[in-house]
């Protein structure tokens, strides 16, 4: 890849809980030509182009008519749970497209950034460090794996960051596993305690956050085409999912003690107990940004709870 002055940027899964805000961040950038890729949602006039990429044979068709000098993949099967159910179609995915990206950017010298998972380790000995041995406990975080395997296998120009459990700004409550939260707390039958686990000490990362790594690293490798590798970033602060209910609860207006801490390790697919991502690396090179969890609840909840008040109050027949 050359160092451009105008680069052209592709980023997959431009509408999912994380492509969005990468795409908003790229796109604030003065000079960079940036595209995203849809399936469902790929409408006119949002500058998006459709794309199925669990079917990887049509990837390198797409690649050659936008000729992208950085492709940021942020398009993945992130729930492990569905990909336990279906392990071949996270295969197809989340393995089999990024080894088509793979494959085209190595051909074409473009650069490419993947986003990958803290569920590649076990969580046996946090925190990890990019270079720590990897051992996935479930199907999900093997597919991570898998993709990360192919792109250093196949020799292109890459870097590889791996993110915890993210948040952010949600179409729907449910659409990511910290907010689903919020979402169950609100749909509790009245004055009923509510169970929430606190077995696995997680580390929620905000995705306008990760949007900015991104975007600095892609401007660090436009600055210094030296720059690639394995990366970690993530949220500083350690909480199990009872205690980010206990944030949601004041914004809620759900009363703490109905809350009860579940020591119990979760039903589903197996989950690492603690895979804390070790983030030096970029923070050597200047690289980062965090949102304190508890600041960046109130305007991610606004909209739903005032979308909920209005429901109420609209008379019903």
């Amino acid at each position: 890849m050359n160092t451009l002055a105008h680069p052209r940027l592709l980023i997959t899964g431009a509408t999912g809980l994380l492509g969005r805000p990468v795409l908003r961040a790229c796109r604030s950038t003065p000079g960079w030509s940036v595209t995203g890729t849809a399936f469902r949602r790929a409408k006119p006039g949002l500058g998006l182009e459709h794309a199925d990429l669990s079917q990887p044979e049509t990837v390198p068709a797409l690649l050659d008519r936008l000729a992208p000098d950085v492709i940021i993949h942020t398009a993945a099967e992130r729930r492990p749970d569905v990909s336990e159910r279906d392990p071949a179609a996270t295969q197809r995915l989340n393995v089999g497209s990024t080894g088509a990206l793979a494959q085209w950017a190595a051909e074409r010298g473009a650069f490419l950034i993947y986003l990958s998972s803290d569920y590649v380790f076990d969580g046996t000995c946090p925190p990890y460090r990019p270079d720590a041995p990897t051992r996935p406990l479930n199907a999900y975080g093997q597919s991570k794996l898998d993709g990360e395997r192919l792109i250093l296998a196949s020799g292109c120009q890459a870097a590889l960051l791996r993110v915890p459990i993210l948040y952010g700004e949600v179409e729907e409550l449910g659409e990511s596993p910290v907010t689903v939260l919020a979402k169950n707390m609100l749909d509790a039958e009245a004055g009923a305690p509510l169970a929430m686990e606190h077995w696995a000490t997680r580390y929620p990362t905000h995705t306008a956050d990760v949007a900015e790594v991104l975007r600095q690293m892609v401007a660090r490798r436009l600055s210094d085409p030296s720059f690639q590798g394995i990366f970690h970033w993530s949220g500083a602060e350690p909480m199990t999912k009872y205690g980010m209910a206990l944030a949601f609860a004041p914004l809620l207006g759900f009363p703490r003690e109905r809350l009860i801490p579940d020591p119990s390790r979760p039903a589903g697919a197996p989950r690492p107990q603690d895979a804390h991502l070790d983030s030096s690396a970029l923070e050597r090179l200047g690289i980062g940004r965090r949102t304190p969890f508890s600041s960046a609840l109130p305007a991610i909840l606004a909209p739903h709870l005032a979308a909920r008040a209005a429901s109420k109050a609209r008379p019903h027949p």
